[in-house]
């Protein structure tokens, strides 16, 4: 998506892949799984295939979110976006990943967020405005399934103006 109108938004969170079972490693050095991988890469051709240029990706600095963000951009050619790698993803919660999302400058219309449930599930009900797709609000208050991303949008001056039921939930994509 890339927007004649200045004020569009496009807010993708994303749980990260299916991750290993952690067999006595520290949670925050789990690896993907190769079905989350697969999962990832998915995601990347889904959004190529909507012709998604995420200017602000915002990762948990855990070793799964960022390796499910390699698997995401492999699928996105000519990505030319801003990353960065956020402790506060991981040891916070929506709130801390709300303020993270007000922190982004206004120029980048398009960002995501790749973290943890139940951070993103608990962020995308607390976004979602009325007229949000009734089967992904479900799904959201359920809890987002490994690999989910939930695709909001809505006009807003800028990120710091994002607040809650200020976007419409149009989807959660579950590869």
């Amino acid at each position: 998506m890339s927007s004649s109108d200045p004020d569009s938004r496009l807010l993708l969170l994303m749980r990260h892949g299916k991750a290993e079972s952690g067999s006595g490693q520290p949670d925050h050095d789990r690896a993907l799984a190769d079905r989350g991988v697969t999962q990832a890469q998915l995601v990347g051709e889904y959004l190529a295939s909507q012709n998604v240029q995420v200017s602000r990706v915002l990762v948990s600095d855990a070793l799964r979110t960022r390796q499910t963000w390699q698997a995401v951009v492999s699928q996105m050619p000519g990505f030319d976006g801003e990353v960065t790698f956020e402790e506060e993803i991981y040891t916070g919660g929506a709130a801390e990943v709300l303020s993270l999302v007000h922190g982004v400058d206004p120029r980048h219309p398009v960002v995501m967020v790749v973290g943890h449930e139940p951070t993103i599930s608990s962020l995308t009900s607390l976004l979602a405005d009325d007229d949000s797709e009734p089967g992904a609000v479900a799904q959201a208050r359920i809890g987002m399934p490994t690999g989910a991303t939930a695709v909001l949008s809505g006009g807003l001056e800028g990120w710091s103006a994002l607040v809650e039921e200020s976007l419409t939930l149009h989807t959660i994509v579950r590869p």
